[in-house]
């Protein structure tokens, strides 16, 4: 089944590099104007339904795409951003500086930093696999459109690629990029 997945539109935290995890975050201006970019781009495709992670920055992002493609939009749990733990809403600065054994870890090998309260690697994959398990049952017919986050995307790419999770920071999303992949 093919899926069009691609990460919300840009955010004040995403301006900042502000890990804002599962905080219920709205889209700015821009983020607006690249969500109605690709929803431009989607409508030319038969997109059947829209899959969206419930937090507030994915389903704007979705119910803009839906405007153009007249798709329905279905909230998916699975799909919701990485758990961050102690991480969440703290800057890529702060971090280093608050746990810099951690972030050296972070950068160089990802799958393998482990931090109380904080999804690991394997984890989010795991939660995401069985997300699209649940898509893949309705059998849908047309392109699936999928508004997740970053973490998500990085991690469904690197799976369907078959390659380590050790990757995930060499694969670069940028907003409202749709990436087609086979689930």
């Amino acid at each position: 089944m093919k899926c069009l997945l691609l990460r919300h539109g840009e955010t004040k935290s995403n301006l900042l590099k502000v890990y804002a995890g599962w905080s219920d975050e709205a889209l700015t201006e821009r983020g607006v104007h690249q969500a109605y970019r690709v929803s431009k781009l989607l409508a030319t495709c038969e997109v059947d339904v829209i899959y969206t992670s419930p937090l507030r920055r994915a389903v704007q992002t979705a119910e803009i795409i839906a405007q153009q493609t007249r798709a329905s939009v279905i909230q998916e749990n699975g799909l919701i951003e990485m758990r961050m733990g102690p991480w969440e809403g703290q800057s890529e600065e702060q971090i280093a500086t608050a746990y810099p054994d951690e972030w050296r870890i972070w950068q160089t090998k990802p799958a393998e930093l482990r931090l109380p309260g904080r999804e690991t690697l394997d984890q989010l994959l795991n939660r995401v696999l069985d997300a699209f398990a649940r898509i893949k049952m309705y059998n849908h017919q047309g392109h699936i459109v999928v508004v997740t986050h970053y973490a998500i995307v990085r991690v469904a790419l690197l799976h369907a690629r078959g390659q380590d999770l050790d990757l995930y920071k060499t694969v670069t999303v940028a907003n409202c990029v749709p990436f087609e992949i086979e689930i």
